[in-house]
């Protein structure tokens, strides 16, 4: 189109030849950045929104999620299936053997140090 499209960044209009596209808005390569920490997410691989605002992947689970896994760190979203061992909880994909990885499921006897 003959129109430029305006950064949801910093409302400004792209004329540049390469822009990003995240949450069906265009904005400056320079421009997509999480809002709290500033990082910018030119490079990275996912970025995150929630009520307008973007994020990077650490900060959106920092602030939003309730739990993390004891294996990963990152965090468990509410509707995810887990798995419990005395106070702490799993992915499915990270409640493994740490010595020969084995997946361990419901049933599946093992032992914590």
């Amino acid at each position: 189109s003959d129109r430029a499209a305006l950064c949801a960044g910093c409302g400004g209009k792209i004329s540049d030849r390469y822009y990003l596209l995240a949450v069906d808005k265009q904005w400056h390569m320079r421009c997509l950045k999480c809002c709290e920490c500033k990082l910018n997410l030119e490079s990275e691989l996912t970025c995150f929104s929630k009520d307008g605002s973007i994020y990077c992947k650490e900060d959106y689970y920092r602030r939003f999620s309730v739990q993390r896994c004891a294996r990963c760190h990152l965090g468990i979203s509410a509707s995810e299936m887990v798995m419990r061992a005395r106070d702490l909880v799993y992915h499915l994909n990270c409640f493994t053997c740490t010595t020969c990885n084995k997946m361990l499921t419901t049933g599946d006897h093992f032992g914590m140090k």
